[in-house]
């Protein structure tokens, strides 16, 4: 099963929060960012897309109007939902990487100059 501990605090993730937000997780009990592993990730895609493509492959050619966007609809369909419920079983979970400090202030503690606002003249 998978490995849906925060692991910091060994906090317990449900599944549905793991597949929800998968890019940024907070870990409820000690608030570290979280995010779902690399191989996770593309374990997930590659089985949405091989499922998005066998469901393409069987509903093809059908007859009348629907015949060209129903296959295509069934792909869609079938990605997401593969894809979400590979990340529920699969998913394991690291700490996201520290984003990068963003400086507001300039050198010398002067404001920066107003932009120019482009309007006419």
């Amino acid at each position: 099963m998978a490995s849906r501990v925060c692991p910091k605090c060994n906090a317990i993730l449900s599944a549905g929060v793991v597949a929800a937000f998968s890019n940024g997780i907070e870990c409820p009990n000690c608030h570290t960012q979280l995010e779902l592993s690399s191989p996770g990730r593309m374990l997930s895609a590659w089985a949405g897309m091989a499922a998005g493509y066998l469901a393409w492959r069987v509903t093809r050619g059908g007859p009348g109007i629907l015949g060209a966007v129903a296959p295509l609809l069934y792909a869609v369909l079938s990605f997401g939902f593969v894809s979400a419920l590979v990340v529920m079983m699969t998913g394991d979970l690291g700490p996201a990487p520290e984003s990068p400090a963003v400086e507001t202030s300039l050198a010398g503690g002067h404001a920066a100059p107003a932009a120019h606002s482009g309007g006419h003249h």
